[in-house]
């Protein structure tokens, strides 16, 4: 995907926003110096940390909250070069309100809270510089960063050892140089072609006392640079158009890092280590590369009908390692190397859009097919938490998925929206040659991502002059999951035992949200326009289930579900533009 952000207004200061009880908006934009120099700033917030204990209920324990800021400056130097400074930041905060017993009414109830935390942070520097009229070039300079960190406490006993609080997090670091070029040598073809260079760093995990701050468990920092150039070319005859591009990538695993080795003729554990290998910095530990081609084909049967054809292969240096399944869901980023090696995927896709002669309809239908190689999958009963040799806890896997997309969209006249439903399958198996460690007997599985049905309804309705009505509808499949069957003793200690690797689901989520929109008769004297937006998030109250897990508690199994939108959340919003 190639996204840009808009830039700001070259002649005149201009402003939108809206001020809500969910969140509010601003975007600003204006010239510096006009025709010149100009800026854009856009920013949002929400409230339902503050919103959601006034409202109460199902919601009072729940704190919501995110931010996010745009920033852009641009610089026509000339007429052959130009100047971008951009910038994104943003953060997510979730905290949870848990309980093991009924709302822990009872007096041997455990209870305790879970803090999530998210950010993102982005900066660019692009130089666009214009050759002649058929080449021009955008030289990138990138930086990037990720971090994600959950505190966790609890009051008397539960998931978490009572009197505990922690805080754990992993992240990743990304510094890019690309210079990208498009040429065309006639109105008909456009080639694109240049280098991407990114240098990668991972922090795994990293425990620390959540009062103190400090530093309880730090794993070793990997290291990554990914070189890949390309070359495409799109190119039109008549109703005919071809997008084909081939792509090189070679990534390579550095030091500075110590890597365990194995004995191969037995599972990976602590106890089969050969030896340790010591990497300086900079030093190559291993590398992958690999061709990635991709052809799409469209052929205009008229003006109003066209069918699609694509064929793609990637492949994917770094790998997520996702305990979903827990109370304490967390995610793991570690790069390709000695003990994983790189996910391959190959696609193939086949569409069908047609049009409505005068605009009113457009229907589209796709299908895809896709085969996996090197999944990473971790093992019945993996200890991925503050782990020195994740390695030992993993498994290699493959998978294929395949789906069909289907979408009707309505443009004109008083009802507007659209329909989209997608039915898919994703499944994997693992292929370790110790077959007494593949998951279900190396048969196929269900994935994280199988989630058959999806369905998004849109609907807009023109109530008269000045009010709108909006609705929005959504259902998918539940997750697949693994659950306690049973459980064992072993020197008088509780252990569950567990059903097949995501033989279970989570229930199927579904919500519905209605709104209203007032648009008052603006002054034709003033730039100023507004409108008022009322609505409900989740009417009837759905408890649509953000983690499930099982645990003991007085000695007796049990279930538990965590929600983040249990209740209606009403909402109203002052929009305005000038």
């Amino acid at each position: 995907m190639d996204i840009r952000q808009k830039e700001g207004n070259t002649k005149e200061f201009k402003g939108e926003g809206g001020l809500g009880t969910l969140f509010s908006r601003i975007t600003l934009e204006g010239p510096i110096v006009k025709e010149n120099l100009n800026f854009l700033v856009s920013g949002r917030r929400s409230y339902f940390d503050i919103f959601f204990p006034l409202i109460g209920g199902e919601l009072e324990g729940t704190k919501l909250s995110f931010y996010d800021l745009n920033t852009k400056l641009t610089w026509q130097i000339n007429e052959t070069n130009k100047l971008y400074v951009s910038g994104y930041f943003g953060a997510d905060a979730m905290k949870l309100e848990e309980s093991t017993e009924e709302e822990a009414d009872s007096s041997d109830g455990a209870s305790g809270s879970i803090d999530f935390r998210w950010k993102n942070a982005t900066t660019t520097i692009r130089w666009n510089h214009l050759f002649n009229h058929k080449l021009f070039m955008n030289l990138s300079g990138i930086y990037s960063s990720y971090n994600y960190n959950f505190v966790s406490q609890n009051d008397n006993g539960g998931i978490i050892p009572s009197g505990q609080t922690f805080k754990w997090g992993s992240g990743v670091q990304n510094w890019i140089i690309k210079p990208d070029f498009t040429y065309y040598p006639d109105p008909n073809t456009t080639m694109r072609f240049g280098i991407n260079g990114t240098l990668y760093q991972f922090n795994p995990a990293e425990l620390s006392n959540a009062n103190t701050n400090f530093t309880l468990e730090d794993l070793d920092k990997d290291k990554g640079l990914e070189i890949s150039p390309y070359y495409e070319i799109e190119k039109t005859w008549h109703q005919f158009s071809m997008n084909l591009g081939l792509r090189y990538s070679w990534f390579g695993n550095i030091g500075p890092n110590s890597v365990a080795m194995y004995n191969p003729d037995f599972p990976s554990t602590v106890n089969t280590i050969t030896s340790i290998k010591d990497y300086k910095k900079g030093e190559l530990i291993k590398s992958y590369s690999g061709f990635e081609p991709r052809l799409s084909l469209k052929y205009n049967i008229n003006d109003r009908k066209a069918i699609k054809l694509g064929y793609n292969r990637n492949f994917q240096y770094i790998h997520l390692m996702s305990n979903t399944a827990a109370a304490l869901p967390f995610d793991i980023w570690k790069p390709s190397g000695i003990h994983i090696k790189p996910l391959e995927v190959n696609q193939i896709s086949v569409g069908y859009a047609y049009d409505i002669e005068d605009g009113i309809y457009n229907f589209l239908v796709e299908a895809y097919y896709k085969t996996f190689t090197n999944f990473v999958e971790y093992k019945e009963g993996a200890d991925l938490f503050i782990n020195e040799h994740l390695e030992t806890q993993l498994l290699p896997a493959n998978g294929y998925a395949y789906g069909l997309e289907i979408g009707a969209y309505k443009n004109k006249g008083k009802l507007t929206g659209n329909f989209n439903y997608t039915y898919s399958v994703s499944k994997r198996k693992t292929t370790s040659k110790l077959n007494q460690e593949n998951i279900n007997n190396g048969d196929y599985y269900p994935s994280n991502y199988d989630r058959p049905h999806l369905l998004n309804i849109i609907a807009n309705y023109d109530l008269g002059e000045k009010w709108d009505a909006g609705l929005f509808f959504t259902y998918q499949t539940g997750r697949p999951t693994t659950v306690p069957t049973g459980r064992l003793s072993f020197d008088g200690n509780p252990y569950l035992t567990y059903s097949n690797r995501n033989a279970h689901r989570v229930p199927d989520t579904h919500r519905l949200d209605i709104s209203f929109t007032y648009t008052p008769k603006g002054n034709p004297e003033t730039r100023w326009q507004s409108s008022w937006n009322f609505g409900v998030y989740n009417v009837y109250g759905n408890k649509n289930a953000f983690s499930v897990f099982s645990t003991f508690h007085n000695d007796q199994l049990k279930t538990f579900e965590f929600s983040v939108f249990g209740a209606p959340v009403p909402f109203v919003t002052y929009n305005f533009k000038f």
